[in-house]
């Protein structure tokens, strides 16, 4: 898609939907990481683990199906602080570091997958473009009402 430098909401919702669907795609090969490198420094128990990519894909979902106004977290910013409450809440706090040096709890589309990078960079072009166009709108009409 073709990003245009006056982002209508339709385009908006149309990348995040793309954005969406390439998440949904690379996250069950994110948390079968996360498990690996759980199981293989001796956190057996990671039965949560399977409660919790479903938890982050109705979050993402939700998040995402938004308008960008409406958006406040980022997107990788929700994956990552769920994945912190869920090891936290089961016990991991001490993989939180080695996790974290390790790429497992994301900063960027990228440590979930390298093939997110750019679609995670149009959402992020969008989102800006929208958001400036909403700005404007709304300081237009702040300085007209005066």
């Amino acid at each position: 898609m073709m990003l245009s430098e006056r982002m209508t909401s339709g385009e908006f919702e149309e990348i995040s939907s793309a954005f969406l669907a390439a998440l949904l795609i690379a996250l069950p090969s994110y948390f079968a990481r996360l498990e690996a490198e759980l199981v293989r420094e001796g956190e057996v128990d990671v039965d949560w683990l399977g409660e919790l990519q479903p938890r982050v894909e109705a979050g993402l979902a939700e998040l995402l199906g938004r308008p960008a106004e409406a958006q406040q977290e980022p997107p990788v910013g929700l994956i990552r602080r769920l994945v912190i409450e869920a090891l936290s809440d089961n016990g991991c706090d001490q993989c939180m570091q080695r996790l974290q040096r390790r790429g497992l709890l994301p900063a960027s589309a990228v440590d979930i997958d390298a093939d997110l990078g750019p679609v995670h960079l149009a959402w992020g072009v969008a989102k800006a473009r929208r958001m400036r166009i909403l700005t404007q709108g709304s300081s237009l009409e702040d300085h007209g009402a005066s």
